[in-house]
């Protein structure tokens, strides 16, 4: 769900007025060395590394990507700049497996027409813990099996 919010955050923010994104990770206990490295980090949406930022690096990823205004500064008020580094091969080695392996595990592609997607699929936990999936058509619904 982060990566789906990550996604539309860069449509949705016009490139001129938001030319970076600051990394926020959630940072606890469960936060791996990984994520902890890039918190805080400005990354260019130019950079070659942007669109796989977006995306989570590895399960329950807790990244997301907020938008730094091109006129923003920092407290002594000078303007924030892209600091980016790409962390080492080793931490994303141990910790980046969906940056390692795009193909393995790459999303799951629901059917969709040349006008977007048929329906969106939404998981949910219910009141007993039991997990779900909830499908919101957008077409006449149509047997999947």
């Amino acid at each position: 769900m982060v990566q789906m919010e990550n996604l539309g955050r860069a449509d949705a923010l016009p490139a001129d007025e938001f030319p970076a994104f600051e990394i926020v990770e959630e940072i606890d206990d469960a936060t791996c060395e990984l994520c902890e490295e890039l918190d805080g980090q400005i990354v260019d949406r130019d950079h070659p590394d942007f669109e796989e930022l977006q995306d989570p690096s590895h399960i329950n990823c807790r990244r997301i990507l907020v938008g730094v205004g091109a006129d923003e500064v920092d407290p002594d008020g000078n303007p924030v700049e892209p600091n980016y580094e790409r962390p080492s091969s080793k931490l994303i080695e141990e910790h980046g497996h969906f940056m390692l392996d795009k193909e393995k595990y790459a999303p799951l592609r629901i059917p969709s027409q040349p006008e977007g997607r048929d329906f969106i699929a939404q998981s949910y936990v219910d009141d007993n813990g039991e997990r779900h999936v909830k499908l919101q058509w957008r077409v006449p619904p149509y047997d999947l099996g």
